[in-house]
């Protein structure tokens, strides 16, 4: 008696009637079954033959950007494959009825399974008491399935995932933050800067999108190059869907195009002086197209956001702001040109969603965009306007070279497919386990 009044004492006369309530036979019984089922569900895990990689899908929860989309397209592309088996980690492992749904659905098919755990309402430990200690021990809990391969598609792993059985792999997708860390946003800077070296290090296999990447990472002493692999990304699969008629509803008729972040990397100071100079000497008989903006503002964006909002009633300034996948589809189809006058970038997945709309680029003369253009664009120097001035000038004024440049996007983009990445990143997973065998016999306990 003097336990249980103790008990009462340290969890409150309401907690204390549930628990003890939790002792009856009915709620034991029910206990025993779902720790059970638990077992039952991880031997079935341990078992199983194909390929087991565990993915933290937490991207999903926000609204999708360049990585997210990555992520979420690459198991678009896997799902139906019947040779591995994708196990999808959210921001929360238990489920205590309090996680909004992600912002897209998660992929469904043979290689999907989202790993959540599901207390009954009747267990015999109070539920949300329970549910808080299992949440306190997702590291644990990841541990238990004995994933092959563990995928971080973000640069740093999640915390769950260190120290688990299987080889980890980690999608580094750019190294602004050795490069130009002066335009990232400072709590990502101190984060990267933080945990970068050591992710790299952990990594059984470091995954980056360009092999020019692949170089500033091996250059930079964060990676030996036996363990840096390059794999391309691919434009999203309507991006070259034609598009009836020959004007989107909301857009000027005729545009130059802008896709990404409005923050520092993409340098829309010298973009917008370029576009001002050519407007200023403009003689050719036809009108000029709009500069259309598609993307949100960043970080560091004080001062671009009041020359922005400046130039709002200019009449040639269109900002758009995100555009979900369907309308940037079109937005993407109707262009005249794309142009990214980034001071840096770790692939360019905007170029090659041009070029798989038929659209010409003219880009930054950086060596990743080099890599994945080639001859589809046209070139300045980041930070020359004049270049840029005249380079705009050319390409709005010679409808013979725009023709040209539109024949070449469409060949180049052929290289660029999502089943080829796919591959490519199911062949780097299972060169990683090889490499790095997971023993997943053995006992199994909760």
């Amino acid at each position: 008696m003097a336990r249980l009044l103790h008990l009462s004492h340290l969890l409150g006369w309401h907690h204390a009637r549930l628990w003890l309530a939790g002792l009856r036979p009915s709620r034991l019984a029910a206990s025993w079954r779902w720790l059970h089922r638990q077992r039952e569900v991880l031997l079935r895990r341990r078992r199983e033959p194909r390929l087991t990689v565990g993915v933290d899908v937490s991207p999903f929860w926000e609204p999708l950007t360049g990585i997210g989309w990555y992520l979420f397209r690459l198991l678009q592309h896997l799902a139906q494959r019947d040779d591995v088996r994708l196990r999808l980690y959210g921001p929360d492992l238990v489920d205590k009825g309090d996680q909004p749904p992600p912002v897209e659905s998660l992929p469904e098919g043979p290689a999907i399974e989202v790993v959540r755990w599901r207390i009954p309402e009747d267990f015999s430990v109070v539920h949300y008491w329970l549910a808080d200690r299992l949440r306190g021990r997702e590291r644990w809990l990841v541990s238990r399935d004995r994933n092959d391969i563990l995928f971080a598609p973000n640069f740093l792993p999640p915390p769950r995932f260190r120290d688990c059985p299987g080889a980890l792999v980690t999608t580094v997708h750019d190294l602004a933050v050795e490069v130009v860390p002066e335009t990232m946003r400072e709590s990502t800077r101190e984060q990267l800067a933080a945990g970068l070296r050591r992710a790299m290090e952990e990594s059984a296999l470091v995954l980056t999108d360009a092999e020019a990447v692949r170089g500033e990472i091996i250059r930079a002493g964060l990676a030996p190059s036996e363990r840096v692999r390059a794999v391309h990304l691919a434009p999203a699969s309507g991006a070259g869907t034609e598009v009836p008629g020959q004007r989107l509803e909301g857009l000027p008729e005729r545009y130059v195009l802008h896709v990404g972040t409005l923050e520092p990397r993409k340098n829309l100071p010298v973009l917008l002086d370029a576009f001002e100079a050519l407007l200023s000497s403009w003689n050719a008989p036809e009108e000029p197209p709009s500069l259309v903006l598609v993307g949100g503002m960043g970080w560091k964006s004080e001062a671009l956001s009041a020359r922005l909002a400046s130039l709002d009633d200019s009449g040639w300034l269109h900002r758009e702001g995100y555009a979900d996948e369907d309308r940037l589809a079109r937005i993407y189809r109707h262009a005249e040109w794309l142009v990214l006058a980034s001071r840096y970038e770790g692939f360019g997945l905007p170029a090659v969603e041009a070029m798989a709309a038929s659209v010409p680029l003219l880009l930054s003369d950086l060596p990743v965009l080099r890599e994945i253009a080639g001859d589809a664009a046209l070139y300045a120097s980041a930070g020359d306007v004049p270049a840029w001035t005249q380079l705009l000038r050319k390409a709005l004024t010679d409808a013979s070279l725009r023709l040209e440049m539109v024949s070449r996007a469409q060949a180049r983009s052929r290289r660029f497919d999502w089943r080829r990445t796919a591959d490519e990143t199911v062949a780097a997973w299972r060169d990683a386990a090889r490499a790095h065998p997971v023993q997943r016999r053995g006992r199994v306990s909760l």
